[in-house]
């Protein structure tokens, strides 16, 4: 009794494989009349990939990978032809397409009657990825496309992994020159950016970089991507591409300086950063914004008692070079309404008769001065203001001046 069921067992095992094997060769039938239905096709072979006597076979995965291949030319063709295309299902067909094919190809071993090992499908297979092999750029246009970045980024990557794909060899396909796989790898750091996904844009934007892309949107996209990483390591990050985008962008953008200087500030090198801003402003000396640079360098400086004079004095000259720079104004405001701070802080042993003079003569003409460059900063900047109403709401509050401290809270309040 147990002999008989084992038997049926056997019998039924072997019926399960032989259809698996059925429902494979029915699908291929199917794909081959017509390509289009693959994405409903393809489903029906998922038992295939499961079952035990199936899975390891070439056979399921090598009808899956062409039917992809075959559907995304197919779709190809309804583009050309001016039809519609299901672009995110086009792009997929190709990239999942693929890997069934390296999978066929790692299992596409053959034993015949005299125990010879033999491949059945190894040939085709390798034709298929190499005649296939610029379409993945076309893929990850499809799926950019259909707002698929995560699809887009996979499509791209197979541009640079299928040519090193050990399982294909000597026989994979040969890569593009690097000035055309550079711009695939900063479209690549695109499709990362949508995503916010910042490690695997950094990793594209590098590889784009290496590959010989030198343009500043590389550059650009790279810093701010980093700008995403916490406090602690956005800094560096933001230096290593200023640096490189320094020598070639430098002179037209002032930022790249600005972020190698925050980096030897963390570290502590002032006076390296205070030399390098010099030597570009003796480089380009009607530049507004390197003394912008250095002032705000002078006024983050540590135990320094000349330091806000001196940050005072590049300020001025910012805005000498640049009647336009709203910041400047902005920091000249500021540091000279500080300087009225500290002027009035040392006035404790004066008499009354003694501080209203003073007053007078000295803190209220600063004052003044001081209002003057926080409206000029606020006329040139409204809608980045808000700085600039603050203190000069200060500045009115000191100097009693009822009429235009209304004005000021106004402005506050949106109104």
């Amino acid at each position: 009794m147990k002999k008989s069921v084992l038997l049926g067992l056997c019998v039924f095992a072997g019926l399960s494989a032989a259809a698996q094997t059925s429902l494979v060769k029915e699908v291929e039938r199917n794909l081959k009349a017509k390509p289009a239905d693959y994405p409903a096709q393809v489903k029906n072979l998922q038992p295939a990939f499961t079952n035990e006597e199936t899975a390891n076979s070439a056979y399921p995965y090598f009808v899956a990978g062409k039917g992809g291949y075959d559907y995304f030319d197919y779709q190809q063709v309804m583009l050309q032809a001016g039809q519609n295309a299901d672009m995110k299902t086009m792009g997929h067909a190709l990239i999942d397409g693929y890997d069934y094919l390296v999978k066929a190809l790692a299992c596409d071993t053959v034993v015949d009657a005299k125990g010879k090992t033999k491949v059945k499908y190894s040939k085709e297979i390798i034709k298929l990825i190499n005649n296939h092999y610029n379409d993945f750029n076309n893929a990850a246009g499809c799926l950019w496309e259909a707002q698929d970045y995560d699809g887009a980024y996979q499509a791209w990557e197979l541009c640079f992994t299928a040519p090193e794909n050990p399982v294909l060899g000597l026989n994979a396909p040969k890569a593009l020159p690097d000035s055309f796989l550079n711009v695939y790898a900063f479209n690549q750091g695109l499709a990362a950016y949508n995503l916010q996904d910042w490690d695997r844009t950094l990793k594209s934007f590098d590889r784009s970089i290496a590959m010989g892309n030198t343009s500043k949107n590389v550059f650009d996209y790279a810093i701010a991507a980093a700008y995403n990483y916490p406090d602690s390591v956005r800094t560096p990050i933001m230096a290593k591409y200023a640096q490189m985008a320094l020598p070639i962008y430098g002179a037209e953008d002032n930022a790249y300086i600005g972020y190698i200087i925050n980096d030897m500030l963390r570290s502590g090198k002032f006076t390296e950063a205070e030399n390098m801003v010099k030597q570009a402003i003796a480089a380009t000396p009607d530049n507004a914004q390197l003394y912008y640079i250095l002032g705000v360098l002078y006024e983050n400086k540590e135990n320094d008692a000349e330091a806000e004079a001196a940050a005072l004095e590049q300020f001025k000259k910012c805005v000498a070079a640049d009647s336009n720079h709203a910041n400047g104004y902005l920091q000249l405001g500021y540091l000279t309404f500080r300087k009225v701070e500290a002027l009035d802080a040392a006035t404790g042993n004066m008499s009354n008769a003694e501080y209203n003079k003073y007053k007078e003569d000295v803190l209220f003409p600063l004052l003044r001065e001081a209002a003057q460059y926080l409206e000029k900063c606020y006329e040139l900047d409204p809608e980045n203001g808000s700085g600039a109403l603050a203190n000069l709401r200060n500045v009115y509050y000191n100097l009693n001046d009822a009429d235009n401290l209304q004005r000021i809270e106004r402005l506050q309040k949106g109104y």
